[in-house]
C-alpha cells in the first residue's frame, strides 16, 4: 500500500470513528431514559423517605402495621429492621418508570407509605388552594359570611359530602360554626390515612375559597 493510499484510509477511518463517537455521545439526548416514579412523586411536591427520616419512618410504620392485609408482602411493620425493609420496598417502586402498567397503584402506595407524611392543609398549600379561615370569630361570635354560605350549600347538596358528618345548629351562624369545626379537624388528616384523597377533595369543595 502506497503512503498516499494509507493516509487516505487513515482519514476515512478517523472520520467514521468520529461519526460513531458522536452518535454514541448524542444517544442519551436522542433517546433519553424514561422518567421514574420517583421523579413523578418529587414533581408532585412530595419528599421521598430516606434513611435520614427516622421520625417520619416511625410515623409511617406506626400506621402501616395496623393495616390488614399489609401493602408489601415482605413487610409487616413489626420487624426489628422494619425501617430498612420499608425503604427497600419503596426503592423498588420508585425505580419503576412512568410507563409501567401498574403506575397508578404504585403511585398510590408511594404517596401513602414512601414519602414524608403531609397534612391535608399542607397539601392544599402546595396546590395553591386557600382554606377558609378556621379561626374562631371575634367577640360578637358571628361566623364569616363565607362560612355561612358554605354551610347553606352543604345542607342543600345531596352528594360529595363528608362521610359521617351532618351539620348541626338551629340557625345559620351555628350551622356555619359546625362546618368550620369539622373542616378544622379534617385539615389535619395525614397522607398515611386511607381517606386522605377523599378528604382532600371534600376540603377543596366545602372548606376552601
Amino acid at each position: 500500500m502506497t503512503s498516499s493510499v494509507a493516509a487516505k484510509s487513515a482519514v476515512a477511518l478517523g472520520t467514521v470513528g468520529a461519526i460513531g463517537g458522536g452518535a454514541a455521545l448524542s444517544k442519551p439526548y436522542l433517546f433519553p431514559s424514561t422518567p421514574t416514579l420517583k421523579s413523578e412523586i418529587e414533581k408532585d411536591g412530595w419528599t421521598p423517605l430516606s434513611s435520614s427520616h427516622n421520625t417520619e419512618i416511625t410515623e409511617v410504620l406506626s400506621v402501616y402495621k395496623t393495616k390488614t392485609p399489609t401493602q408489601f408482602s415482605s413487610l409487616t411493620g413489626n420487624e426489628g429492621d422494619a425501617a430498612s425493609k420499608l425503604l427497600i420496598e419503596c426503592k423498588k417502586l420508585y425505580e419503576r418508570t412512568i410507563d409501567d402498567s401498574g403506575k397508578e397503584e404504585s403511585l398510590k402506595k408511594l404517596k401513602r407509605w414512601c414519602v414524608v407524611p403531609q397534612t391535608a392543609k399542607a397539601r392544599l398549600a402546595h396546590l395553591k388552594i386557600t382554606p377558609l379561615s378556621t379561626e374562631a370569630p371575634a367577640s360578637n361570635g358571628n361566623e364569616s359570611q363565607e362560612w355561612v354560605t358554605k354551610a347553606k350549600s352543604y345542607e342543600k347538596d345531596q352528594k360529595d359530602k363528608f362521610s359521617s358528618f351532618t351539620i348541626t345548629g338551629s340557625n345559620d351562624n351555628d350551622k356555619a360554626k359546625s362546618l368550620r369545626g369539622h373542616c378544622t379537624s379534617k385539615l389535619e388528616v395525614k397522607s398515611t390515612d386511607e381517606s386522605f384523597d377523599d378528604t382532600l377533595n371534600k376540603l377543596k369543595l366545602w372548606c376552601s375559597k
